[in-house]
């Protein structure tokens, strides 16, 4: 700050707000009080600083010694610097600091502001809601709702300090942040509403797309429900072909399971047939084979002398009657 101050002019601007130590404000205080922080500048610094007004007062005809340059320096920086300091005069804050660094009230200026008439208050409101969007019809009833609000504040704040010996301090930047909160709700609550607009604009869209959807299912659904009627005819259909021929076969199942019953009780007889019949035929190839020994010994001869008899032996006889090939003959 003080490289610009030799230079052009300053404002330095100091709130309550920028106190975060208590400390700040000893600096405050030499600067108004000397001009400058002492021990502000190193040793090189400070010359330097003093070699760039030497030429103006050697100018200026002034002592040129270190010590009046450095004096010149300061009070060409103290001539170029304005410090304003904004304080809240609520709670005791203001007061402790006042007697702790009295240069806050001896070198400095009170600017107290005063109230806004009604037409400053209705000037303002009107600069700063210029650039919102309000019914031309409702611009005016809103700033004179501001205007009369903030009158109530301080017709309010009269009777409080009245009333309880206390001082409730409304100034034009309570104002001002009125007409920011407002223009700040103002903004969310359209924004908010906007926001449920669209959101019931989306869901009316839905339904109506749900709607169309419906629709169109309950067509296929019609036709689907034709095709399943059918469907659940031939299924009927065929369960029913399908009992008829499972009893069928359930029948033809019990007539298989009883012949095969039967067929069993056959076996069993035709085993014991063929038992009987091998036993016999076992006891029969014995003769079976002396008779056909005996015929391989019978001669052309034997046969003519046996046609010679007027009346053949009755065991000739049935060999003649039954046949050598189809008949056994048992031989006494």
């Amino acid at each position: 700050m003080y490289s610009m101050l030799k230079k052009q002019p300053v404002a330095f601007l100091f709130t309550d707000q920028h106190v975060g130590e208590e400390g700040f404000l000893e600096l405050i205080n030499n600067l108004l009080t000397m001009g400058i922080v002492p021990a502000l500048f190193p040793e090189d610094e400070r010359a330097g600083l003093i070699n760039s007004v030497a030429k103006e007062v050697k100018e200026k005809g002034l002592p040129d010694s270190k010590d009046a340059m450095w004096s010149y320096f300061i009070e060409q920086s103290r001539d170029n610097l304005h410090i304003v300091m904004a304080m809240s005069p609520v709670g005791d804050d203001l007061r402790r600091r006042c007697r702790n660094f009295p240069g806050m009230v001896n070198n400095a200026v009170i600017d107290w502001f005063q109230p806004w008439p009604a037409e400053a208050l209705r000037s303002v409101a009107d600069k700063f809601l210029a650039d919102v969007e309000l019914p031309e019809d409702l611009r005016s009833s809103v700033t004179s709702h501001m205007m009369a609000v903030h009158h109530s504040v301080l017709d309010a704040s009269i009777d409080f300090q009245v009333q309880l010996r206390r001082y409730n301090y409304v100034t034009p930047k309570n104002y001002l942040t009125f007409i920011a909160t407002y223009k700040k709700e103002l903004g969310s609550n359209r924004q908010r509403n906007t926001d449920l607009v669209e959101r019931l604009d989306g869901g009316l869209k839905k339904l109506i797309q749900a709607g169309k959807d419906v629709a169109i299912m309950q067509i296929e659904l019609a036709e689907k429900t034709v095709v399943v009627d059918q469907k659940t005819k031939d299924c009927g259909e065929m369960l029913e072909t399908i009992s008829i021929n499972t009893k069928e076969a359930t029948e033809k199942k019990e007539a298989a399971a009883i012949q095969e019953e039967e067929l069993g009780v056959k076996s069993i007889e035709i085993a014991e047939q063929k038992a009987v019949a091998e036993e016999k035929l076992g006891a029969a190839l014995p003769a079976l084979e002396e008779a056909a020994a005996a015929l391989k010994d019978l001669s052309k001869d034997h046969i003519t002398e046996i046609k010679g008899f007027a009346k053949p032996h009755a065991l000739i006889q049935g060999v003649a009657e039954c046949g050598v090939k189809s008949c056994t003959v048992f031989a006494s």
